[in-house]
């Protein structure tokens, strides 16, 4: 792994550091966090903090039988007053304990305390009943970090997909997508592959947003429109681009295996088919902001909040993948994408 600068609260050994948010404390994230810390070389690899309360914590621990986190691995976010733990409920004092932990951890980023952060699943309902007014994660970190664009990239070994519009309504994404907006976003995702995954020159391949890529115009003119003429734009300028592919026969054919990444043109587009082929290792990146930050794959399963039963996984490659990104920031790799400039 390629060493890094480290942050400047660092005084452990040169250990990379990694604070962890909380998430919402009544979904399944303090779980996933106190099984970091009791079964895994993470805690000792790393030097890993905790923006969070560490009353939620024990109280996990002595649900689940588990050894409780030490004090010192905390970075303190107060709880809301009157807030108490009620495992797999929406609550709007979780949700705005999930987004006060963001805040304390974006802004050590930003201060260069840590060298990245990793989000535990918020759940946005209990987000916005919380006084945050963001669609998710992603919208919030980059309003933080004063970024002007950010983009959604889902990594893994297998697969990496990178989104156009995010957390849209599906009646909305027609009308968001742009040919500007998509060359943005090819933009981002191809200096992300760049500098914070080391791959030169990459191969990207460009989804069609109508069924059959628009089927000449009848299915829809978005392909004829926008998408074809952002595409040559790309191209006439020298990136490795691919498009439009109509989805379906994409990922049916295994076709994804012969790029580096994927824009997709909405969420479900591109998420079913990650979760699907990387299903507990996926990795959820904000490529295009001044920090780093990952998240794993999945939400806050409410459902199975507080019975012990949570994998971990997508956790530890999310705190994996956060280091070696920031490694390769520090390498400072070099950007081939700015050509429109």
């Amino acid at each position: 792994m390629p060493s890094l600068r480290r942050s400047k609260t660092n005084n452990q050994d040169n250990k990379p550091g990694i604070i962890l948010t909380t998430g919402d404390p009544n979904g399944i994230g303090p779980e996933i966090i106190l099984k970091v810390f009791s079964s895994t070389s993470i805690s000792r690899k790393f030097r890993i903090k905790i923006a969070g309360d560490k009353s939620v914590y024990d109280s996990y621990a002595g649900l689940l039988g588990m050894n409780e986190i030490p004090e010192r691995f905390f970075e303190p976010v107060k709880l809301p007053k009157g807030y108490s733990v009620k495992a797999g409920s929406i609550d709007s004092l979780s949700g705005r304990h999930s987004g006060d932990c963001i805040k304390h951890a974006a802004k050590l980023c930003m201060k260069k305390n840590y060298d990245a952060m990793v989000t535990l699943p918020i759940s946005k309902e209990a987000f916005i009943l919380g006084g945050y007014n963001y669609p998710g994660h992603t919208e919030m970190i980059t309003a933080l970090t004063r970024g002007r664009q950010s983009l959604m990239m889902m990594y893994s070994n297998q697969i990496i997909v990178s989104l156009v519009t995010n957390h849209f309504p599906i009646s909305k994404v027609s009308k968001a997508i742009t040919q500007e907006l998509i060359i943005e976003k090819f933009i981002i995702s191809n200096n992300s592959l760049v500098r914070d995954l080391g791959i030169m020159n990459p191969r990207i391949a460009v989804l069609s947003l109508n069924p059959h890529n628009g089927d000449g115009g009848n299915i829809g003119k978005e392909e004829l429109k926008v998408i074809m003429p952002a595409i040559e734009k790309l191209r006439n300028v020298g990136f490795n681009v691919s498009g439009p592919l109509a989805a379906d026969a994409f990922f049916a054919g295994k076709s994804y295996e012969r790029f580096n990444m994927i824009l997709a043109m909405y969420h479900d587009q591109g998420l079913i088919p990650f979760k699907m082929l990387a299903l507990d290792s996926g990795v959820n990146f904000t490529a295009g902001l001044k920090i780093v930050r990952t998240s794993p794959d999945h939400g806050t399963a409410f459902d199975i909040a507080g019975m012990g039963i949570a994998i971990i996984q997508s956790t530890v490659s999310a705190i994996e993948t956060a280091v070696m990104i920031a490694a390769n920031r520090n390498r400072g790799l070099g950007l081939s994408s700015d050509r429109f400039h």
